[in-house]
């Protein structure tokens, strides 16, 4: 075992000096002496503002300023720091709150940062590698930390994750010998700050591999950049693969080059999984599934035109119900993941949550994620714990009407959410953004309603020009459903009063039929839970109300308050 990671690049630095290490489009290109030498330089800068081994060190970079962010993130490990890397730009007192959250002794930024208090000190990657190369390191254990990594946060708090030097060497091959840089590279689009960023640092240490880094993603570069440095795999998140599938269709080519594609982050849908083997005819595409907690992971070879599953279930990994029992095949429960590698833990207590990822006191790992067992034991992802929306009494995975939405052509991304709603409790809604515009919600939710139950279908569907995401590409689902609930009273707000007798009376029977709150004209019957049978309650309301005739028929072909309140007034007109 080599020890520490920063061991592991001067033994790179000694072995292949020239070699290339990361390539950022646009930026330039970092081999692995300069890399080492640079690191020495924040090493010596770090001790010079008396950092001391141990101490934590926020590295506060932006995606694309990569290559100092490497250079300061080894130099950290060198002075026997523990990097806490996080993505720039951020706000300055969210700079300064996630500092002193993590108890950092000092902040490393890309560019100045003024105003940045928190208690410690505060220097530019510019300050520290001025400095003259420090010919020694401080010695740490393997036990000892290393980094700390802040998880996504998608529905809730992130979490600080606290991993050992030894987490970041383990795969290194048991001999003396350093492997050879590899002659192909790996292209990836990371976010500084992640576990998947983590990881790119590792494999470039540990395998030798060059990575070419699209910082920021673009995609209409991504055949040019495969051909200029001999690209052989991708490391893609389900976002970044189906633009990457967009550009590539659009502009005709097939990078016949391309031999494996990992998607990690999300699972996979398998529109996404068929548009990367059409534009990557010769690529194995792979499903991986990891969390920054550790634990096994899992990963699974995906085909056209088949479900893609997370992995095979194993002695590392467990579907599990409620109680903590085996499910049996065709049962949905939560993936449990063992703990087999080097130990990980929150840096604070994380309390007793009974959904969400969290360490189990038996060695296992919790994922929160629900998980289908298929009859050949592949595990299929089925939804985030915390994202299943009970509606009326049922639970509805959130991915199934994600999927069903996908298959629109004129759909490029989606995000489905629980919104409240008053007979329902929740109800599903949807996020889109178009490929091209001129698709109407309405369009959408009739292309749902011919493949789901009427259930799963969104009672609103709202056009976006982009989702919210976090660093890492995961859609802030929380987000979105707290800004659909302030606009939505903001809506009714700004609403109208009723504009005569028949529209009050309709409003009121609205408001009594589906137990609804503030109802306006563009209040649509179906998107507030309606079906026939309240479609018939309805128009015996109506009927009670105004002494006249009315049609459950009529409802039916006019959802929307107002168009009632007019087909109403039509007919009662009419001798």
């Amino acid at each position: 075992m080599p020890g520490l990671l920063h061991d592991v690049l001067a033994r790179r630095a000694a072995a292949h000096p020239a070699a290339p290490a990361f390539t950022v489009d646009g930026v330039g290109t970092l081999d692995y002496l300069s890399w080492h030498l640079g690191a020495r330089r924040v090493a010596a800068g770090l001790a010079a503002r008396g950092a001391r081994p141990g101490e934590r060190v926020v590295l506060a970079f932006e995606d694309g300023d990569w290559l100092r962010f490497a250079t300061c993130f080894m130099g950290v490990l060198a002075a026997g720091g523990v990097a806490v890397p996080v993505r720039a730009p951020l706000p300055l007192p969210h700079l300064s709150a996630t500092a002193a959250r993590v108890g950092a002794a000092g902040l490393v930024a890309g560019e100045e940062h003024q105003g940045a208090a928190f208690g410690g000190w505060v220097a530019t990657a510019a300050d520290l590698t001025a400095t003259p190369p420090s010919p020694e390191t401080a010695r740490r254990a393997e036990s000892d930390p290393a980094a700390v990594i802040l998880t996504s946060g998608t529905t809730g708090a992130a979490k600080a994750v606290l991993s050992s030097h030894v987490s970041l060497t383990d795969d290194w091959p048991q001999d003396d010998d350093v492997p050879a840089a590899q002659l192909n590279a790996l292209f990836t689009s990371v976010a500084i700050g992640t576990n998947a960023a983590q990881s790119v640092l590792k494999s470039c240490l540990i395998n030798g591999v060059h990575v070419v880094l699209g910082q920021p993603f673009a995609p209409e570069r991504l055949a040019e950049l495969i051909d200029e440095h001999r690209v052989s795999a991708m490391s893609l998140v389900p976002t970044t693969a189906r633009l990457a599938v967009a550009a590539l269709r659009g502009q005709g080519r097939a990078p016949a080059r391309i031999r494996s594609v990992v998607s990690s982050s999300a699972p996979l849908d398998q529109p996404t999984v068929d548009g990367l083997a059409e534009v990557f005819p010769r690529a194995e595409i792979f499903n991986v599934y990891t969390i920054a907690e550790g634990g096994s992971g899992l990963q699974h070879r995906c085909r056209p035109g088949h479900p893609p599953a997370l992995g095979r279930l194993g002695r590392d990994a467990r579907v599990v119900d409620g109680t903590g029992r085996d499910v049996a095949p065709g049962r949905v429960g939560e993936l449990w993941l063992r703990d087999t590698g080097p130990a990980l833990s929150y840096l604070e207590p994380a309390g007793t949550a009974e959904t969400g990822t969290r360490y189990l006191d038996d060695g296992w790992i919790a994922t929160g994620d629900l998980c289908r067992l298929g009859d050949d034991a592949l595990v299929y992802f089925v939804e985030r714990a915390d994202d299943v929306i009970v509606s009326g009494g049922l639970n509805i995975a959130s991915a199934t009407v994600e999927a069903a939405l996908r298959t629109h052509p004129a759909v490029r991304e989606v995000a489905v959410f629980g919104v409240p709603h008053a007979a329902l409790g929740r109800a599903v809604a949807a996020a889109v953004v178009l490929e091209t515009p001129g698709e109407q919600a309405a369009g959408l939710r009739e292309h749902c309603a011919q493949g789901l139950p009427g259930s799963h279908v969104p009672v609103d569907i709202v056009l976006l020009d982009e989702l919210p995401v976090t660093p890492n590409g995961k859609v802030r689902k929380r987000l979105l459903a707290e800004d659909y609930a302030g606009a939505r009273r903001t809506e009714v707000a700004a609403a109208p009063a009723p504009g005569d007798e028949v529209e009050r009376t309709v409003f009121a029977a609205f408001r009594a039929t589906l137990a609804a709150g503030p109802i306006q004209r563009d209040s649509d019957f179906f998107r507030l839970g309606g079906h026939s049978l309240l479609a018939t309650r309805l128009a015996a309301e109506l009927e009670r109300r105004t002494g006249r005739s009315v049609k459950p028929a009529l409802v039916l072909r006019h959802p929307r308050a107002g168009d009632l309140s007019d087909a109403l007034r039509r007919s009662w007109l009419t001798p």
